[in-house]
């Protein structure tokens, strides 16, 4: 797998997912994922930060290889979001870490984190290795991607 080391690539990561990953046979698993769904909810209504949860899988979707749930994080917000969350985390819930690009492939192989145990990823389930247009979200909260320049 190749590196892209340009600049314009590097500046191309405004935004972030933070999948939050449990055993889908675990009961205090899903129960200790929830809680932490709901404590990222609360936090982010109060302004604390701004990470928004996306739909909950209990089962394995894509590249993810068991229950999960994807937390949209724009770069404004990494920092407060990954120090807060590397706190609260339960044990039974592993956090999968990635930038998102144009770059798919890279994103979940190459550029990717894990915060607990990690999880092989089923990357065949990925798009083209190079996306047309940056993966934006959220342009209404003008953060990321949808940042004013």
């Amino acid at each position: 797998m190749g590196t892209v080391t340009e600049v314009e690539e590097i500046k191309e990561h405004p935004q972030f997912h933070f999948h939050l990953y449990w055993l889908s046979t675990s009961r205090r698993a899903l129960n200790d994922a929830e809680t932490l769904l709901d404590l990222i909810e609360k936090k982010n209504a109060e302004g604390y930060f701004v990470a928004k949860p996306l739909r909950v899988n209990a089962t394995p979707v894509g590249p993810h290889p068991m229950s999960s749930c994807e937390v949209w994080v724009p770069i404004e917000y990494f920092g407060k979001f990954y120090g807060w969350v590397a706190q609260m985390r339960p044990s039974t819930v592993s956090l999968m870490i990635h930038p998102l690009s144009r770059h798919q492939l890279l994103d979940h192989t190459d550029r990717v984190a894990f915060m607990g145990p990690s999880a092989p990823l089923n990357v065949e389930t990925l798009q083209p290795p190079v996306m047309e247009h940056s993966p934006a979200q959220y342009p209404e909260l003008g953060l990321g991607y949808s940042a004013k320049s």
